[in-house]
Order: C-alpha cells, then structure tokens, then sequence
C-alpha cells in the first residue's frame, strides 16, 4: 500500500478548493483518480482533470499520475453539456403512432404520416431514485435565456466598472425559483449552511449579485433563499407532498398546536425521507402488497420476490415509520423481511442512496492504521482501556475481530461506555431477563473457553429484533442501518460514536460536527 497522499482540488476559480485525502495513495491510473474525485465530491456533471504543472506554472490536461504529487493541485474542468436539439423525421402510416426513443419523444398524428419529435433532455418525472445527496459543490443552473442575457451583461460591466447589480423584483424572482427548484431534488428542509453554499454559488457564478453591506457579501440572498424555499414547501403541502404533508396542522396529534412544533424532517442526511407512492399505486394497493409480503416471507428461496416487493412498498413503509411512529414490536411483525441483513442494506441504499455494509467496512478498514495510532495515544484511566482492548486484536488475525477492537476503542476514546452497549452474557436465560430493560445495544452469548460466539445480536425498545448474525461488527452495522430504516435516534449513550460513523465513515453530512468529533477527524486527517 502506498504512503497516504492529499491533494487540493480546485472547482471554477481559486475561491473554492476543497482537500481531497488519498489514504491509499495516489492511484495507479488518471481513471481511478477521476473516479475517485467524483465519488468524493458527488459530482454528477462529467468533467476531465488538469494538474499544476511546475514547469510552466499553468494547469495542463492530466494525462499521467506520474504528474502527480503529494500535496499537489488539481482542478475540474466541467465537460460542456451537449445543447438541446430536436429531429424531425416521418414515420409511415403503418407504424406505430408513437414512437419512444431513449430519453424522450412527442408524437402527433396526421392523415398521411406521423411528424415526430424528439430530444435528448426529457422532462423530469418524480422517481425515488432521482433524489440525491447534497452535493459538495453546488453547481447554479441555467435561467431563462433572457435572464441569462441580462446577468451576462451586468457581469461584464461588473468585471469593468466593479458596479454591482441589484435585480428587479421579476429578475431576482427567476434567480430565486431557479435555485430553489435546483435545492428541492437534494432536500425539501435544506439547513443554514446550505442556503449559504448556493448563496455563495450564486455569486461566485454571477459576480455582480454580490451585496454591500455583509461581510460575506450574499446574507441578502441567503435570506431570500430560506423564504423561497418556505414558499415552496407551502405549495408542495398544498399538492399533497407527503414529506410535507406529515408536518402540517391536521397531522398534529393533540397538544401540538403549532404546525412548527415536533417537525419530522431529514436530520441524518436522509435522502428519500418520506418519498412519493410509485407511479398507479395507492396506499390500500401497497397495503395489499404488504399482506402479500407476509406469505412470502414463509417460502424459501423467494428473496428475489421478496426484494421486488420490499422495493415496491418503500413509501408506504416510511410513511408509516415517520408519520405513525408504531412500536418496534407491531412493526416487526407487519414487515418481518425488513429484519434481515440483505433488506437492512437495501433499505439503507432506498433512504440515503449509499450502500451500508461495504462503505463501512471499506472506510472502517482505511481509517484503521491511523486511528489505532490516535488510539494508542490516548494516556489516563481512557488510555489503559483502550490499550487492553487492543491487546485483544493483537493477539489473533481474525479481521472482524480487528475491526471490533477499534470500534470499541473508538467508543472509549469518545468517553462513552462501551460495556453499557455491547453487553456479554454466558447463557441465553441471563441474557432473556437483561434485553427487556435495553432500549439500543448489542448483545452476545459466548460459553466460557469457547472462541466464538453462540449468538449475536441487535435489541431495540426491549425487543430482540434480529439473531445469529455473524459477528459484533456486522451486529453494529445492522443496527446502524435499523436507525435509518425506522427512523430512530442514536442513543444517548452512543450519540458521538454513531455521529463519527454518521459524519465520518459514511460520509453523510459532515458539515457540522460535535467538539470532540471535530477534533478526531482533525487528527484523523492531518
């Protein structure tokens, strides 16, 4: 494995760099280094990559990794989207009256032949699969060609003069619909920190919107952003959005009389919170569907039916997690298929689009070296029990049992209580009468001088919901995945330890961290 490498990338100008850490090193080829940006960045857009060159001091075209450097420059120079088009062509009488192409078509009908037309941008059509996450770099899209026009104009004479423009109210209002319209495919209740990245995106990409008077020079339309988007989510409950929906008066239960009041929104980067039904279905057909579900979760070999229907029913699953809030022990019993490791994972993808079990372990296993050196570090009473959980790792090559050992540590290091979360028992009636009084953990039944384990499993609200997993990492990933898919919150006990796995290995959110986290990922990443 090569020495860890950081690289700083640059998006449009000098003002926004971000660092991107290569814990591997730098790859072996210019493919998997693209790869690796986009993924890192989220980056949907196609683009190439350009590197400093130290001999002309210019960015050229990456064509080589050998060009590279630790602690090096790159930047992303966006591939032009291609330019809508239409093609018209005839289609004989006998054909097909409509004719579907890959992206889109519009058909009309006429005595002596059909005139078609078509083009490569469809219109949108609501999908579950087409929201994503908040991306890195928030890219301004297109206005109107008018709009484009004038602030075209206004940039150039800002570039000039260095005058800056104020928009009429219909201009300003094309701005703000765009921007909102391009911030409700990632998030209805998007945070403050979001609205001020495309505030910031907004005048970086149109430079004469810059405002006097604010240190950061766009709070003007950050503000108008955050009401913009209030606006949108008027109308959205209007048509029935149930994301929307599920936080207005009539779906308040008694006592709360406020519409602000106990808000369900995403607060774990949760990207299909409560997505739209698919297209021709109804909550009594998906209830249908869900009673189906129930005969065939008694047949063997059926996983392949199970995962069609389990897909099919997503929204009427998180419909009733978010808005109905039943128990774990009646849910389990209405969605049996969901308290399996397979359906874990795949529910984890339908929420946030990110697969669980391998971005886990994948990011657990390359942060390993450097966090046990953090860990080691670690001196006091906290030190001497991390040092004897390690000790336990050092003894075997067993890599689930490595891996245990520092999310152990980990929890030690972050001042919480490990043995209050992963409990141990020696007998299956010890661990009956404990389980009732657990509201989160992780049990396992080990037989004194007998290396594995008999059982390992995950509890909730008393309620041992899934047996027999494999081993105590894969027991804290089911569980990590259980939150998500019904909505709970970490426990208290463990908020920082799930906000590092959270915010860290997942990835999901990780613009605002906790003090002492922050101060992980600093050692973690210096």
């Amino acid at each position: 494995m090569s020495n860890p490498a950081v690289v700083r990338v640059i998006f449009g100008d000098e003002s926004d760099s971000r660092k991107l850490h290569l814990m591997s090193g730098i790859p072996e080829t210019v493919d998997e280094l693209h790869d690796l940006v986009k993924a890192n960045f989220h980056m949907h857009q196609d683009f190439r990559l350009q590197y400093m060159d130290s001999e002309f001091n210019v960015f050229m075209n990456l064509t080589s990794v050998s060009e590279i450097q630790n602690k090096g420059t790159l930047k992303v120079i966006y591939t032009p989207l291609e330019e809508p088009y239409i093609s018209l062509y005839t289609v004989e009488p006998s054909a097909s009256s409509t004719l579907v192409t890959d992206s889109s078509s519009l058909a009309s009908s006429s005595s002596d032949a059909t005139l078609c037309t078509s083009t490569p941008h469809s219109s949108p059509e609501v999908h579950t699969s087409g929201m994503s996450t908040w991306p890195l770099v928030f890219v301004v899209p297109k206005f109107s060609y008018d709009a484009e026009l004038e602030l075209q104009q206004k940039n150039t004479e800002f570039e000039t003069s260095g005058t800056y423009f104020t928009p009429g109210l219909k201009l300003k209002g094309i701005i703000l619909d765009g921007l909102a319209q391009e911030m409700m495919k990632y998030t209805k209740y998007p945070k403050d920190y979001q609205c001020e990245e495309v505030a910031a995106a907004l005048t970086r990409a149109h430079p004469c919107l810059g405002q006097l008077g604010c240190k950061s020079g766009f709070s003007g339309w950050k503000q108008s952003l955050k009401y913009k988007m209030q606006n949108y989510r008027t109308k959205l409950g209007r048509l029935g959005h149930p994301e929307i929906r599920v936080n207005s008066l009539k779906h308040k239960h008694k006592g709360q009389g406020k519409a602000a009041a106990h808000i369900k929104k995403p607060r774990k980067a949760e990207v299909n919170y409560i997505p739209l039904h698919p297209k021709g279905e109804t909550e009594d057909s998906l209830e249908s569907e869900r009673i189906a579900l129930l005969t065939e979760v008694t047949k063997r070999d059926n996983e392949a039916v199970i995962k069609t229907k389990m897909e099919k029913t997503f929204s009427h699953r998180r419909h009733e997690v978010v808005d109905l809030r039943p128990r774990i022990e009646e849910f389990k019993n209405r969605w049996p298929a969901l308290f399996e490791q397979s359906e874990v994972n795949a529910e984890f993808l339908r929420v946030t689009t990110k697969p669980l079990q391998s971005k886990f372990l994948s990011q657990l296993d390359s942060f390993t070296v450097k966090l046990m050196q953090i860990l080691r570090s670690k001196g006091g009473v906290k030190g001497q029990r991390i040092k004897r959980v390690l000790e336990i790792s050092d003894s075997c090559d067993d890599v689930d049992l490595r891996r245990e050992c520092v999310l152990r540590s980990l929890v030690i290091y972050l001042n919480e209580d490990p043995d209050a979360f992963f409990k141990e028992y020696v007998s299956t009636e010890d661990a009956e009468e404990d389980i009732t009084a657990t509201v989160m953990g992780i049990y396992t039944i080990k037989t004194q001088g007998r290396h594995e384990p008999n059982d390992v499993g995950v509890v909730i609200e008393g309620v041992k919901v899934m047996h027999n997993i494999s081993t105590v990492i894969n027991a804290f990933i089911v569980l990590f995945g259980l939150i998500y898919a019904l909505d709970l919150a970490y426990p208290d006990g463990m908020k920082y330890t799930f906000e590092f796995v959270q915010k860290i290995l997942m990835n999901l959110d990780g613009h605002k961290l906790n003090v002492k986290v922050q101060a992980l990922k600093i050692k973690l990443f210096a």
